[in-house]
């Protein structure tokens, strides 16, 4: 897999210059945001049902195409990882088809919608009402190149070349960069989109490291703030885009010692899963309203969840388990620690799913068909007191990565995974046992059997 490289606006041996620091960022994720997005019971705004924005938010406002040289991808493989056939050199970062490879199943199309009314796109990641607010941006050594998932093309931002710091060499690191346009989903949920989109952020960071594994691509994970202004400095400020995270490329063969920053998985499990491809293709959050067929589940979907929760790219967070109908696997209350899912709880766990997954006093879903839920808790209290308001940003980000990878761990044993925000925390912080005033959760994520549903969705298949 090599021979070509990504394009680029010049590959000149003239002086570098120092990426200008674009200026701190004014409170983008505010204390008091904690209250109003995780504590919050209200419903979701009865506009959203009949589809039009939030009222006063951006009704008129169209996101900016970006302009630029365009360089179109090659189509991604069928499979991930390359079959046999590909040359066993190590995977490189400059390569245009692993590239496409990685920008297409990390972020790009692979389902459509043919019914009529319905959300016609789906992309690699669950995204809010598909409002799809990331952008994911490949920064190279001469420049940086924006994806567009439509065409799967590379759009090169012509403001991104002033400036940048980075060796005019082949072995110099890639990076991919995670932006989100919050206006796109404010257009539905107004103020709560903050949340929304530091939710998908993570869990599009999680996409692409987990396409990278199975790539054999080397990474490094970000959260750093400055190091994420800087990659963003060039094009950002006038692409009304707030930076989310990050993630370093390497060969696999560096020379500059490791990299990867997963931990080291189960002995016996295979991850990421063989033919990624084909799962991820598969994954999908159901139908409008989450009503799963009662199904059970093989044991070895525990063993999948063990070996993905120990590969995620971050490890600030925890994963509390409610079992039901997982063969062989008692119900109860589990946590994964140390690789492994632990239990803490026994007996059906239905009560209290239902006490947990309230919203305006209802139960938000159908929890007695689901073959189990996973809550993924932060230590918010510790992080706000590191990093004061970009706590917010960061804990989404680690914990949003993992809520990704357990939908790849249902799609590979035949579930949907729900990412459902109709939970009262107060009541889950009481109920799984968290440690007052310092944890709380996040993410809740149903996995079950989707029943048919009447819309028709075929795969996008280059």
């Amino acid at each position: 897999m090599t021979g070509r490289r990504l394009p680029g606006p010049h590959r000149g041996t003239g002086p570098t210059h120092e990426i200008p620091r674009s200026p701190a960022s004014d409170v983008l994720f505010p204390a008091g945001l904690w209250a109003e997005a995780v504590y919050s019971r209200r419903a979701i705004p009865a506009t959203l049902a009949e589809g039009h924005a939030a009222p006063g938010r951006n009704e008129a406002e169209i996101d900016p195409f970006p302009r630029g040289s365009r360089f179109p991808l090659m189509p991604p493989p069928l499979h991930l990882p390359p079959p046999p056939e590909f040359p066993a050199d190590p995977a490189d970062p400059s390569d245009p088809a692993v590239v496409s490879a990685l920008l297409h199943y990390s972020y790009g199309l692979l389902q459509h919608d043919l019914t009529p009314g319905g959300w016609p796109l789906h992309r690699a990641v669950a995204s809010a009402r598909c409002r799809y607010p990331s952008e994911l941006t490949l920064v190279t050594p001469t420049g940086a190149l924006r994806f567009d998932p439509l065409h799967h093309q590379l759009m090169f931002l012509p403001s991104s070349v002033t400036g940048i710091q980075c060796a005019e060499s082949e072995s110099a690191s890639r990076f991919v960069v995670i932006t989100s346009r919050f206006a796109r989903t404010a257009r539905l949920y107004g103020d709560y989109a903050p949340r929304l989109c530091a939710q998908e952020a993570g869990m599009l960071l999680g996409a692409v490291h987990l396409v990278a594994s199975a790539l054999g691509l080397r990474t490094r994970p970000g959260q750093d703030r400055r190091t994420l202004n800087d990659l963003c400095a060039p094009w950002l400020p006038t692409a009304g885009e707030h930076p989310m995270g990050y993630l370093e490329l390497e060969r696999s063969t560096s020379s500059g010692g490791p990299v990867d920053a997963c931990p080291q998985r189960p002995a016996g499990q295979a991850w990421p899963p063989p033919d990624l491809a084909s799962v991820l293709r598969a994954r999908h959050s159901g139908a409008t309203l989450f009503d799963p067929e009662p199904a059970s589940a093989a044991r070895e979907l525990t063993g999948d969840l063990e070996a993905a929760l120990a590969a995620a790219p971050f490890s600030d967070f925890s994963c509390h388990l409610l079992a039901r109908s997982i063969t062989n696997l008692a119900p109860g209350h589990y946590i994964h620690s140390e690789g492994r899912l632990r239990q803490v709880g026994e007996g059906d766990p239905l009560a209290s799913l239902e006490r947990i997954g309230q919203s305006e006093g209802r139960v938000s879903m159908n929890f007695r068909s689901t073959v189990c839920v996973a809550y993924l808790a932060v230590r918010r209290g510790t992080a706000v007191a590191r990093y004061g308001d970009d706590a917010f940003r960061r804990l989404h980000l680690g914990a949003g990565a993992a809520a990704h990878l357990i939908c790849v761990v249902a799609a590979r044993h035949g579930l949907a995974a729900r990412v459902h925000n109709g939970f009262d925390a107060a009541t889950a912080e009481r109920l799984l046992g968290l440690i007052p005033d310092e944890e709380t959760v996040i993410f809740q994520v149903a996995v079950g059997a989707a029943r048919p549903s009447a819309s028709f969705r075929l795969p996008v298949v280059f």
